[in-house]
């Protein structure tokens, strides 16, 4: 589902400095969370490391994994942490939660191999923006804006959208239960929040690793940019008009509520 996005495990994005990281983060995601944007804007301070979607199994791990030859899945966790650990020791890695729970019961020790990690948990109050976004990605496969866009027609569907959103749900449901059985108190980022004012959030987080006085890389990524249109601002007006002809309330509410009451215990 994820075509297109085996470019940022291209060797061009490389550190190459051949360490074992000090301090590792994964930033807990869900699809069209914004987790993209944010990893893009973490990489290019040069002391993040190269966040990407190294769990990936669908798409990028596999790709990785072949690039570097990896025999095994230690040998890939070995190699990767070589090839993608900034110059002063932080590694990151995206994961959506199902790459997440699919490499934890691949490599059980997974989380044990590498230093204490920090959890950085990004969420989309927007969650029928956020659903809307993904029904048109999986239409035209470009989950990224770098991504050259399948030419098929766009249709509206108000039941594929809701599946998105339960996918969503689901998603973010899976890192709560996640975090309060391990006992995680993950780093909270709300991607209206990024969007508004991405250096206090970047600041934010390097503060949290205590890596603002450390020597950068020098990175160079492609610009991203955001892909929303006024395909998305129609859908999703489509979207409330029918839940609300539907039910008589939106049909997003439950869902919604769920998530964010669970959130806020």
């Amino acid at each position: 589902m994820r075509g297109g996005m085996s470019g940022f495990v291209s060797p061009r994005y490389d550190l190459n400095h051949g360490k074992q990281p000090r301090k590792v983060y994964i930033v807990a995601s869900s699809y069209r969370s914004g987790s993209t944007y944010l990893c893009h804007c973490l990489w290019e301070t040069g002391v993040m490391g190269a966040p990407w979607e190294y769990l990936n199994h669908e798409n990028d791990l596999r790709v990785m994994a072949l690039r570097l030859g990896a025999s095994n899945v230690v040998d890939y966790f070995t190699k990767l942490l070589a090839c993608r650990t900034s110059r002063n020791g932080v590694f990151g890695v995206k994961a959506h939660f199902h790459h997440f729970e699919a490499a934890l019961k691949t490599f059980p020790g997974m989380l044990k191999a590498i230093p204490p990690v920090q959890f950085i948990s990004i969420n989309r109050r927007d969650k029928i923006a956020q659903a809307v976004s993904m029904a048109k990605s999986i239409q035209t496969n470009a989950w990224l804006s770098l991504s050259r866009p399948k030419r098929t027609p766009l249709f509206y569907s108000a039941d594929f959208i809701e599946a998105c959103l339960e996918e969503i749900n689901a998603q973010a449901q899976g890192w709560i239960q996640w975090f309060a059985a391990h006992n995680v108190e993950p780093f909270h980022v709300d991607y209206e929040d990024l969007l508004a004012d991405p250096r206090r959030t970047v600041s934010d987080i390097l503060a949290l690793m205590e890596v603002v006085q450390d020597e950068p890389d020098r990175i160079v990524l492609p610009k991203v940019e955001r892909q929303a249109d006024g395909t998305n601002a129609d859908w999703i007006a489509r979207y409330k008009a029918d839940a609300e002809l539907d039910h008589g309330t939106m049909r997003a509410a439950p869902a919604a509520t769920r998530y964010e009451s669970n959130m806020a215990q």
